[in-house]
């Protein structure tokens, strides 16, 4: 029986996230051999191999390669999957037992799409008894590499994940997916938990910085109006940001996000983060302008 669904999920030094999700994959209610999961190694160094070497209740394949990004080592489980449609799924994800069932559903009912579904963030385990309301969980993202399928050959066919980029490199192949035709469907019964514990005020800045110069190249590399009221590097926000962490208001802000301000600390947090993204992604933009100037008014 050839595989329905190769699951592909990248991973780099999540030992134990890892442990969680192979886990709830091995407590999916899909026949066996009708999925593959390909573990794709980027180079751990913190004894995932005696994770993925582990006996597993699952087509369980396991890809080594050098440290090369969650982008290339999706590439190489797409190139090597045997399954009709590949399914992306994170290393620290929690797929719900009938997942696979609603992608399948989905597919039959409606050929040739993309399947998209609620990834849900929760703070540790277990995964709530009953899901929250879906309503706010779903995404307008064409593409996300937490819980989508699609045929393979669509990905072949639009040239696989761009790994010049550093994030959002799932919304720039959707933008191919969607030139190539591809249609997507939400389908909100198809949900995974994604495990995502309170991170550091530091690691929050540097995803957003990341996060800033990926919006930036993105919008460079499919420059439109569209695009560029999607990054979020506009004057509108940078003015409003600017305005609420000009001069001392900066350190009452910073105070804050400590949890030493007046300000409540999410509120404060999301300011400065905001203003790391909107920094790094004017900075790229700036870079990537043949002028070196301000960037070029957004194409219509």
């Amino acid at each position: 029986m050839a595989a329905v669904f190769s699951l592909i999920i990248p991973t780099y030094n999540r030992r134990e996230a890892l442990v969680h999700c192979l886990r709830h994959l091995e407590a999916l209610r899909f026949a066996r051999r009708a999925f593959e999961v390909i573990l794709v190694d980027d180079g751990s160094t913190d004894g995932t191999h005696e994770v993925a070497d582990s006996r597993w209740d699952l087509n369980l394949r396991v890809l080594r390669q050098a440290n090369a990004g969650a982008s290339a080592a999706r590439n190489t489980g797409i190139l090597a999957a045997t399954g009709q449609y590949c399914m992306f799924v994170d290393d620290d994800v929690l797929v719900h037992p009938d997942l696979l069932n609603e992608h399948q559903e989905a597919h039959r009912a409606w050929p040739n799409l993309l399947v998209r579904g609620p990834v849900i963030n929760i703070p540790a385990l277990p995964c709530p008894a009953t899901p929250p309301p879906l309503w706010r969980h779903y995404s307008r993202n064409y593409l996300c590499t937490s819980n989508a399928s699609l045929n393979r050959e669509f990905l072949l066919e639009a040239g696989l994940f761009d790994t010049s980029f550093p994030r959002w490199e799932d919304a720039e192949l959707g933008v191919r997916l969607k030139a190539l035709g591809v249609r997507r469907r939400f389908r909100p019964t198809a949900l995974v938990y994604h495990l995502k514990p309170p991170e550091p005020l530091e690691s929050l800045l540097r995803t957003a910085a990341a996060d800033g110069r990926s919006a930036a190249q993105l919008y460079r590399r499919h420059p439109s109006l569209a695009m560029w009221l999607r990054s979020g590097l506009h004057p509108l926000n940078l003015v409003r940001n600017g305005l609420l962490t000009a001069g001392p208001l900066l350190e009452l802000v910073s105070a804050s996000a400590r949890g030493e301000g007046p300000l409540p600390e999410a509120l404060a947090r999301s300011l400065l983060v905001e203003r790391e993204y909107l920094r790094a992604g004017m900075h790229q933009l700036r870079q990537e302008s043949p002028s070196g100037g301000q960037n070029a008014a957004p194409a219509r």
